[in-house]
């Protein structure tokens, strides 16, 4: 387990999140979570190769993991639980509330927000690129709207906070 580079991956974001970066695949309407994981890799997590969850990107093609929102919701439920990959403190919230304490005291650049549809399903990965001011609400960085420090909020009822605490 390594340190995760919370700069290089918020730099990489912040460079790429409207024009994609040609070294990658771009997935036309639904580039969410390939760009994320581009984030990650950026930030340091490595190829990992797990048996029934793996995450990795090798000339042009890439595990579900690495492109799926729902796949990398469990990818890292399931590294965490394992201690190897890229782990995470994962919090959930309505994306209708004020800011949850727990939250607002542990997210911090780098960090990612998933977001969980009406029917329990995750359909969107973001990375947390900004604040709107010291001690304010997250500013959010993403793929299939691309978009660079927009507000975290989203249509959707749930967001999904992973603070990432080390990547393999």
């Amino acid at each position: 387990m390594t340190a995760y580079q919370r700069d290089q991956a918020v730099a990489y974001a912040l460079g790429y999140g409207i024009d994609p970066n040609p070294g990658y695949i771009y997935i036309e309407g639904n580039d969410c979570t390939n760009f994320i994981s581009q984030c990650l890799r950026a930030g340091g997590a490595r190829n990992h190769y797990h048996t029934t969850h793996p995450w990795w990107y090798l000339d042009g093609t890439m595990s579900g993991s690495w492109s799926v929102a729902a796949m990398l919701y469990w990818y890292i439920r399931v590294s965490t639980e394992n201690n190897q990959g890229i782990t995470a403190a994962t919090m959930y919230q309505s994306t209708d509330g004020p800011m949850l304490p727990q939250i607002t005291d542990t997210i911090i650049l780098g960090d990612l927000i998933q977001y969980r549809d009406g029917e329990g399903q995750i359909r969107h990965s973001t990375i947390i690129t900004g604040f709107s001011s010291p001690g304010g609400e997250p500013l959010v960085t993403q793929h299939t709207r691309n978009a660079v420090n927009i507000p975290w909020r989203k249509a959707f009822p749930t967001a999904i906070f992973h603070h990432i605490t080390g990547v393999y």
